[in-house]
């Protein structure tokens, strides 16, 4: 049988490879068990959907439902998400679930699918009519206000609604959940601009309904020694001060950090030294080439100097500040305000309590010593 790789890097295993988010872990479940919503944001990869997953499972006796909205282009594909999420999360007897489902629907055919993969049964629907969509989320959240039960409901993406091109669903979802005690929220979101404005601008209709929390890289005191402990027992004689540094280039970024601690595991290092372990860290890097140089071909020029001069900086706090233009031979400020916000909705530029920094630490590596 395969050794296990205790660094794993697509979704959640158990709370033994989980490190850390303590604090955050016992908050939100503080939350939802005082029924108070959760509004949680973060970079994009820093282990929101890990940590929702591990809040889970520490609450297990809990009905819970995570679910991610970011391909929804509008109302009716929310409902769809919603109605497929959440029916079957409260009762997972099939025959069961399809008579609820015609019970609670007027404009819903409901139909049992098959995952390809497992073979198990899941809620298939059909709208019927133009505006099914609408009124079918209407019927959802006029039932589960007189469900009885509890449900512990995370919704990923929340920003997303925004886009939505029908104006109003803020605040027609707001207007449901309010009166809907059986769920249990916790909004996630990586575009943190976006969704803190959502909960905390006056007039908007989310305004302070949720307590709100962001997720930070998992602090260095704390990974060190879990990665330490897991080395040592997979019997991998690592150099923990190479590791630190590691930490430190990397931001503390989670995905990132687990990605190399992955990689690490599975090379197996023996009396290594300093040389042979930044080849190594540079081999991993590299294994993401392509997705770089698509970055090149996708970008402008200006935008493409701008990443290139923030990847030499680290962080840059005024990236309109008439120092670092000159520093890097930019141009003028207002070009570089424009490239700069394309850049960040991108989600290529991460802003930061230091300034702004490139969202993949992988791609600002490269950038200064691959490219």
């Amino acid at each position: 049988m395969d050794e296990y790789n205790p660094f794993p890097i697509n979704g959640y295993i158990d709370s033994n490879l989980f490190c850390n988010r303590n604090l955050e872990t016992n908050r939100i479940s503080a939350d939802l068990r005082n029924n108070r919503s959760c509004t949680m944001f973060s970079l994009r990869k820093m282990g929101k959907t890990a940590l929702v997953s591990h809040i889970f499972k520490q609450n297990s006796e809990r009905n819970s439902i995570y679910l991610d909205i970011l391909d929804t282009q509008n109302v009716s594909e929310l409902a769809e998400v919603l109605i497929k999420g959440i029916l079957p999360a409260i009762e997972s007897k099939p025959q069961k679930l399809l008579r609820w489902t015609k019970e609670i629907f007027s404009r819903v055919s409901p139909i049992m699918e098959f995952d390809p993969i497992t073979g198990q049964p899941g809620l298939g629907i059909k709208f019927a009519g133009e505006d099914a969509g609408k009124r079918s989320l209407e019927e959802l959240f006029a039932w589960l206000s007189k469900w009885d039960g509890e449900l512990w409901l995370a919704i990923d993406e929340f920003q997303q609604i925004v886009q939505y091109p029908t104006k109003g669903t803020e605040a027609q979802l707001r207007s449901f959940l309010q009166f809907c005690p059986a769920l249990k929220m916790i909004f996630l979101g990586s575009q943190q601009d976006m969704l803190v404005s959502m909960f905390s601008d006056y007039g908007r209709p989310f305004y302070q309904s949720s307590d709100m929390l962001q997720l930070l890289p998992i602090p260095k005191e704390e990974y060190l020694p879990f990665i330490a402990r897991h080395m040592e027992a997979g019997k991998r004689n690592v150099d923990m001060l190479i590791i630190d540094n590691w930490y430190d280039r990397l931001k503390g970024h989670t995905l990132y950090m687990q990605q190399m601690m992955n990689h690490l595991y599975d090379a197996k290092p023996k009396k290594w030294k300093k040389y042979d372990y930044e080849m190594f860290f540079a081999s991993v890097v590299q294994q993401q080439e392509h997705y770089f140089i698509t970055y090149r071909n996708l970008l402008s020029d200006i935008q493409w100097k701008v990443l290139q001069a923030v990847a030499a900086e680290g962080y840059v706090e005024k990236v309109q500040s008439k120092e670092w233009l000159m520093k890097h031979k930019l141009g003028t400020s207002s070009t570089i305000g424009a490239a700069v916000k394309v850049l960040t909705e991108r989600e290529m530029l991460a802003k930061e309590a230091k300034g702004y920094r490139l969202m993949n630490p992988f791609f600002e590596y490269w950038l200064n010593f691959l490219y």
